[in-house]
């Protein structure tokens, strides 16, 4: 029997569809893997949730007595639940929700005191409460200009 000095005739024909089968299974791999990868939520889809959900604060209605403060807070704690219930991946964006929980959290309890507060007939709770409404109105304004900013881009 001789050494073969060359590949087997049967073995040489098959050589280049093996590699181009092996090629073409690599790129449908390479392929689905991006595919897979690019539909993960982009950072504009996260946004328009995070938006959405925050624009529920502007069909809120402010009550004209003390007694609808509660069924108030109640509204903003629910809206609070669902704007942390978003997966959020941008590091940015993320930082932007926990600040807006923190001001929904904020206002939540201010509304809350001012009701404890008239009951109890405590004019300095009543300011108090009054103030952390107004400074979590105000840092919820500069958080949505941020969102904005961010989003728009």
């Amino acid at each position: 029997m001789q050494l073969q000095k060359q590949f087997p005739k049967h073995l040489s024909d098959r050589l280049p569809t093996r590699l181009n089968r092996r090629a073409a299974l690599g790129a449908a791999a390479l392929t689905i893997g991006l595919v897979l990868y690019g539909c993960g939520e982009s950072k504009i889809s996260q946004c328009n949730k995070v938006v959405t959900i925050a624009n529920k604060t502007t069909a809120l209605v402010v009550p004209k007595d003390i007694a609808g403060f509660v069924p108030l807070a109640t509204n903003i704690d629910q809206i609070r639940t669902e704007i942390q219930a978003i997966a959020v991946q941008d590091s940015k964006l993320k930082d932007l929700q926990t600040q807006l929980l923190g001001v929904y959290g904020d206002a939540s309890q201010a509304l809350k005191g001012q009701v404890k507060a008239t009951e109890a007939k405590d004019p300095n709770a009543m300011n108090k409460a009054k103030q952390d409404l107004e400074i979590a109105a105000g840092k919820e304004s500069d958080i949505v200009d941020r969102l904005n900013a961010l989003c728009s881009k």
